[in-house]
């Protein structure tokens, strides 16, 4: 009976040892990232930036080449609705858009998912039939640094993709699909890290609620959703 009592207290102490260690890295991230939340990014994968606060420094055509590449990138998200999901981390947006990302690449790079030969004969027996689509997780994790800034993703099935997790691939049995719905901007804002842009979704008869998107940038100057908000 002691022996037990004692590996019982010895599994609290390391309990309360884990919890005092958790505690004192998010101490020092808060610490730090007032300082210098770039380096807190580098070393921890964490963006702990107040993007939301900076003050706006002027105002961008919403006609140019930024305009349209951030259009584009809100496009991306969008399946035939004038509603949107909004997020304000990393890990909101790859679970309400892991569809759209999958789309996305799959549009994008058709040829590569699908009917791939090399793809497709890693998969055989996965799952009932042959694959027809195979993306690779690691394509699909790439995307969602580029897009959302992750540095991790949780692999799932989503509403239309699924994961086959012995294989480490998502599959769909549909063709990818183009939205019909139209990003207008109608204002883009520029701060000292961020842009951010109002804008509306058109059908070519309604149009949504505004919607604000704002844009940071990876260390490599592309832009990534950092937030979106109504």
């Amino acid at each position: 009976m002691k022996n037990r009592g004692y590996r019982c207290k010895r599994r609290v102490n390391k309990g309360m040892l884990l919890l005092l260690l958790l505690l004192s890295a998010v101490f020092f991230v808060s610490c730090v990232a007032g300082a210098n939340p770039l380096w807190v990014r580098g070393v921890l994968g964490v963006d702990v930036s107040n993007y939301g606060s900076e003050r706006i420094e002027s105002t961008l055509p919403i006609d140019g080449p930024l305009a349209d590449s951030l259009c584009e990138m809100v496009g991306d998200l969008t399946a035939n609705s004038l509603r949107l999901k909004t997020f304000r981390t990393p890990s909101q947006a790859v679970t309400v858009y892991r569809d759209a990302l999958l789309n996305a690449l799959l549009r994008d790079n058709y040829l590569l998912y699908t009917g791939n030969r090399h793809s497709l004969s890693i998969s055989s027996g996965a799952i009932a039939g042959d694959l027809s689509t195979a993306i690779p997780a690691e394509d699909f994790e790439r995307a969602a640094n580029r897009y959302f800034g992750a540095t991790s993703v949780r692999h799932k099935n989503g509403a239309v993709f699924a994961y086959v997790s012995s294989e480490r691939v998502y599959t769909a049995p549909l063709q990818a699909w183009r939205s019909g719905v139209t990003v207008v901007a109608e204002q883009i804002e520029q701060t000292a890290n961020t842009y951010r842009m109002l804008f509306r979704l058109s059908d070519g008869e309604s149009l949504s609620q505004t919607y604000i998107a704002t844009f940071a940038k990876h260390a490599d100057g592309q832009l990534y959703f950092y937030s979106l908000e109504q």
